[in-house]
């Protein structure tokens, strides 16, 4: 014999409730953003227009795809971003071609490691509100 709560079987509530908790979960997750859209994170002045006109939150997940080796991400401070440079002295580096990086709440720069392509536009500014 099987339960019911209004007609309905304690299964068929327990796994509507399952699939609610996911529904939540994804949406917890954030919205994840391919750096560069098509372009992907690459030699392209585009790259460091590409975050005008979206609206960042903590949480959110950047996916910086590139597929020349020689490329990389790293997250660093103003003055390096601003001068293109990170002394060495990164505060996170990514070397993946596929990396997957969760945004603070904030300001955060990136920066291309490989010295000149940071002043090239491989560089972005990433403001997400809480």
């Amino acid at each position: 014999m099987t339960l019911t709560i209004f007609g309905v079987s304690k299964n068929a509530i327990a796994a509507i409730g399952l699939l609610y908790l996911l529904i939540i979960c994804e949406n917890a997750q954030g919205t994840k953003y391919i750096v560069g859209g098509r372009i992907g994170w690459d030699l392209d002045p585009s790259v460091f227009h590409w975050p005008e006109g979206k609206h960042f939150k903590a949480g959110d997940v950047l996916i910086f795809k590139y597929s020349n080796p020689l490329y990389s991400v790293e997250q660093v401070n103003k003055t390096q971003f601003d001068s293109c440079y990170s002394d060495s002295n990164p505060i996170k580096t990514y070397d993946s071609g596929h990396d997957r990086v969760p945004i603070a709440k904030g300001t955060t720069y990136f920066i291309c490691g490989v010295p000149d392509y940071c002043g090239y536009g491989m560089r972005i500014v990433i403001n997400a509100a809480a």
